[in-house]
């Protein structure tokens, strides 16, 4: 069941398969170092009842000895920030062989002396609660339930009855421990569809539909992002860009050659912005927002004159002009003490309202408009 199911999953998804195997492998190696505990009061249960079994002891004493040797390895490895599966997985198959070479020796050595296995019977309750096993390890262990059971049904001559009550405690245990991988696979593997599915809801709402750019939303995700990330140690700039007469050129050519004309602006800014940042957001209808980090005054405002010329180069027909833009650029500044992204893009958009009264299709910068000696008019 668990080896059909571990298929099909490699099959839809090899990475997200990968983790899965990773947070299994994980999961055991914190389980095993619970399981340790038990392993240790059961050998000292033991010890105390082969006082005179060398073989009783010597399997005990391995039993102990490994339990608090990997105790300490089990610590050690889950608990690291880099998972290393080989690894976990390596202490997990030596700690269950040893425990189960141990175990097997004393159980042989109960049933020489022709007391009852008791610790079988520990073995197979602490296997049950603790790992969570695959198909073939599960039959790995069934194998050591059913041999020690065979020698100790022929060496005290148990019947018929015995043999098959031990061959269904084994599929019984089979079957449980398949179960119970699958569920901790389901409930992981749901859980992680679920976020992902999240995160994929999440960065849609942050994204334009048109434009494929960040929206509001996401511009201020961002900005909490770069807060979070690196305080006040950052220069920002931010620049603000404005379609002129935007809403004429709606009235004049309807929806579709507006969104038509919106995609070529926003493909511009792209286009110019791109070797300087990826913060790039559509603010609102016609207006756009791009924040820059580590440029000083003249940087942004040569970058700000391209992006200008850029809209105006593509030459987008409007009435008897062309479509243009009208850019507001705030300072360069670090975000300490009360300075703010919102005061910067508050600054941008006075800047804005400059460049507008100024005679548009120009930059606004500290309370003066830069009108550039190839200007064309505006419509």
């Amino acid at each position: 069941m668990t080896a059909q199911y571990e298929k099909e999953a490699r099959q839809e998804d090899p990475r997200t398969y990968d983790l899965l195997i990773t947070h299994l492998y994980n999961k055991n190696a914190h389980r095993a170092l619970l399981m340790c505990v038990p392993v240790l009061l059961m050998g000292i249960v033991e010890l105390l009842d082969h006082s005179k079994d060398v073989f009783g002891i010597a399997g005990t004493v391995i039993m102990m000895l490994s339990a608090a040797v990997f105790m300490w390895l089990f610590g050690k490895a889950s608990f690291s920030r880099d998972t290393n599966v080989s690894l976990l997985r390596t202490l997990l198959y030596s700690f269950w062989g040893i425990f189960t070479t141990s175990v097997a020796v004393i159980a042989v050595s109960r049933t020489i002396s022709g007391a009852f296995p008791y610790c079988a019977l520990a073995y197979i309750v602490l296997m049950l609660i603790f790992p969570i096993m695959n198909i073939f390890e599960g039959l790995a262990v069934t194998a050591v339930i059913l041999l020690s059971s065979l020698i100790y049904g022929l060496n005290t001559k148990q019947g018929f009855v015995f043999y098959m009550l031990v061959l269904l405690i084994s599929v019984a245990y089979l079957w449980v421990s398949s179960i119970v991988r699958c569920c901790y696979a389901n409930i992981w593997l749901g859980e992680r569809r679920l976020d992902m599915t999240e995160e994929r809801c999440r960065l849609i709402s942050q994204k334009d539909s048109l434009t494929g750019l960040l929206n509001k939303a996401g511009l201020s995700a961002k900005f909490a992002e770069f807060d979070e990330r690196f305080g006040g140690d950052k220069t920002i700039s931010v620049i603000l860009i404005d379609i002129d007469n935007f809403r004429a050129f709606n009235h004049m050519y309807g929806y579709d050659k507006s969104d038509e004309c919106l995609y070529r602006v926003c493909n511009c800014i792209k286009i110019v912005a791109k070797p300087y940042t990826d913060l790039v957001s559509r603010f609102g209808g016609d207006d756009f927002v791009l924040v820059f980090e580590n440029m000083n005054d003249i940087e942004v405002v040569k970058l700000a004159e391209q992006l200008r010329q850029s809209v105006e180069t593509m030459a987008q027909t409007f009435g008897n002009g062309i479509v243009t833009v009208s850019i507001g650029v705030s300072g360069s500044a670090k975000l300490a003490g009360k300075q703010t992204y919102s005061d910067l893009l508050n600054e941008a958009d006075n800047m804005l309202m400059v460049a507008k009264n100024g005679g548009k299709n120009c930059i606004g910068f500290k309370g003066q408009a830069f009108l550039h000696e190839s200007r064309r008019p505006v419509v």
